[in-house]
């Protein structure tokens, strides 16, 4: 019957499940007892020796192990698990040579790039001659130097940033105060109180612009100058963590960056030793605080923000990044290296600037360039601080040299008072008149730039840039052979990647040029649109391989190769 069957079928069903059952708790008791017998094992021969020394030899395992797990996480921050990934595999005997091979070839063309820049008819000096030039030829010999530089007149510059003072009155001016302070050294106060006091004064008028004017008595903004943004970026990191260190205890800090930050913050991880968390910009290129939140823990002493990018010149959520670190109790840095002395300015001429300074409640630290939009020499920068609680974690104090008490506020220990004098000339001749002159001449450039763009098919802007530095892509041409026929029309782009493309930074000295710009721009589109192959030479193919390995070590080494070549004088066969 139909019942009976169900039942054998049924009662087939249940022997098959408790013969499985059966088998597997045989299994199980089989691994139980060889576990036991492993477990007794060491047992008894831990058992010979003494309690303290197997309660020592845990502890230093635990130790040596947890100081391998975050040896290996800090390196997998810094440089990511793929990159350590690939870094294993590569030395494998079969990849190493196909590496090799494909970085010989791109090295092959960055000689050939190297060459053209240098000048056969001046030959290199390997030794120091046994007697000095006259005055009249050692000039005369630097100036020749000159001929392999790019060369521009006032207000003619074809290069992206670089060049950012413009006027040869105020040009002379800076020499002639920099002439004047040329023996200065602010080491050696008790000497040069007058550039001790310069220095103070540009502190001062740099933060003024940047929103300490705005605070409170009980916030006292104060700072130093630098070398340039790199150092007032490095300067920043290190009096953060200090100061976290002494305010919280944290021994293992970490810090918040977008992949759009300076690369200085990635120098600072390596030299002070941080874990970083690299975080992606959203849509918009800018830095999310949602995504920030997430990452955010009770070894934080750093989130970065910037105003603006340097890649994109768009500026971040300051008040929201800011308002959350404040939350926590974290510090909060906001990179405005580039737009310092410009985003001030541009809010007062009515375009739209999101809150990024000091006014900002939860900002701690900035960084900002004179020797950018501040038409200051080369060489000078202000870090500043929300107070001189975390500043004072910047400066080293020696007490027990035998050369005598120490104290230095930066990096260096030397500084050059002469450019320290130069760059406060430079603000004082300037005033607020002559930025918001020179401003406005960048902004007129960056709108003309922007509807260029628009207009040329097949590129488009990235993000939504808010002063002069406009990023610009395109999904139908390789946008790195646009740049390099702009480079063969005498025009030098900042080469981008993550997404491929190129920014131009205007300044008061290209500004002029942007409608010659706009029409060599789409001349070198349309070519590269006619001729797909430009793709694969100069350039191109070394930033379009750059982008698509994902072997950063590799990139890594050929950069690497790159400096060492920049760094050597040319073969002896090209010289006498």
């Amino acid at each position: 019957s139909v019942g009976t069957s169900t039942t054998r079928i049924v009662d087939r069903r249940c022997r098959r499940r408790r013969s499985g059952m059966a088998v597997g708790f045989a299994a199980w008791e089989t691994a139980r007892r060889a576990s036991k017998s492993v477990l007794d094992g060491a047992n008894a021969r831990l058992g010979e020796h003494p309690p303290t020394t197997l309660v020592l030899a845990t502890v230093v395992g635990c130790y040596l192990l947890g100081k391998a797990l975050r040896r290996l996480d800090v390196l997998a921050s810094r440089k990511g698990y793929r990159y350590l990934f690939f870094d294993v595999v590569t030395k494998l005997p079969l990849i190493k040579q196909i590496k090799e091979r494909e970085k010989r070839k791109v090295l092959v063309e960055l000689r050939k790039t190297f060459r053209k820049q240098d000048d056969p008819d001046e030959p290199s000096i390997r030794s120091l001659p046994n007697e000095g030039l006259p005055a009249r030829e050692t000039l005369q010999r630097a100036i020749s130097r000159k001929r392999t530089d790019v060369s521009w007149g006032y207000g003619e510059s074809k290069c992206s940033g670089t060049v950012y003072m413009d006027g040869k009155r105020h040009e002379m001016l800076v020499a002639d105060v920099y002439q004047s302070f040329v023996h200065a050294n602010p080491l050696h106060g008790e000497v040069w109180p007058s550039v001790v006091k310069m220095e103070n004064e540009i502190v001062a008028m740099t933060a003024s612009i940047l929103g300490a004017d705005k605070l409170s008595e009980d916030r006292d903004v104060c700072g130093s100058m630098t070398s340039g943004g790199s150092e007032s970026i490095l300067c920043a990191v290190k009096a953060s963590r200090d100061y976290m260190e002494q305010q919280k205890g944290i021994l293992w800090p970490e810090m918040i960056i977008a992949e759009s930050a300076h690369a200085a913050f990635w120098k600072a991880a390596e030299y002070f030793r941080i874990k970083l968390h690299v975080l992606k910009v959203n849509e918009d290129y800018l830095l999310d605080a949602n995504t920030v939140r997430k990452y955010l823990n009770s070894n934080t002493v750093l989130v970065v923000a910037s105003a603006p990018s340097f890649p994109h010149g768009v500026v971040d959520d300051v008040v929201k990044i800011a308002g959350m670190a404040k939350s926590k109790g974290i510090c909060c840095h906001v990179d405005c290296c580039l737009g310092g002395f410009c985003l001030p300015f541009v809010k007062e001429l009515g375009y739209p600037v999101p809150p990024f300074d000091f006014s900002v409640d939860g900002v701690t630290s900035m960084s900002t360039d004179t020797h950018k939009f501040g038409f200051a020499p080369k060489g000078t920068s202000v870090v500043l601080y929300s107070s001189p609680d975390i500043r004072m974690h910047q400066w080293t104090s020696v007490v027990d040299w035998t050369g005598g008490l120490y104290i230095s506020p930066s990096m260096a220990g030397s500084r050059p008072g002469a450019l320290i004098a130069a760059c406060w000339a430079s603000l004082l001749h300037l005033g607020k008149d002559g930025y918001m002159e020179a401003t406005r001449k960048i902004m007129v450039g960056a709108d003309k730039l922007k509807e260029g763009v628009r207009n040329i098919d097949g590129l488009r802007i990235v993000g939504d840039p808010v002063m002069g530095c406009i990023a610009v892509m395109s999904n139908e041409v390789n946008i790195y052979a646009v740049g390099d026929m702009l480079k063969e029309h005498g025009w030098h782009v900042n080469v981008l990647q993550k997404p491929p493309a190129f920014h131009f930074c205007i300044t008061a000295a290209n500004a002029e040029g942007i409608e010659s710009l706009l029409h060599d721009l789409k001349v070198a589109v349309e070519t590269v649109h006619k001729d797909p192959g430009l793709a694969s030479e100069g350039t191109a193919p070394i930033y379009g391989m750059a982008s698509a390995v994902p072997d950063r070590g590799a990139v890594e080494d050929i950069l690497a190769a790159a400096q060492d070549m920049m760094s050597r004088l040319p073969a002896l066969n090209h010289t006498t």
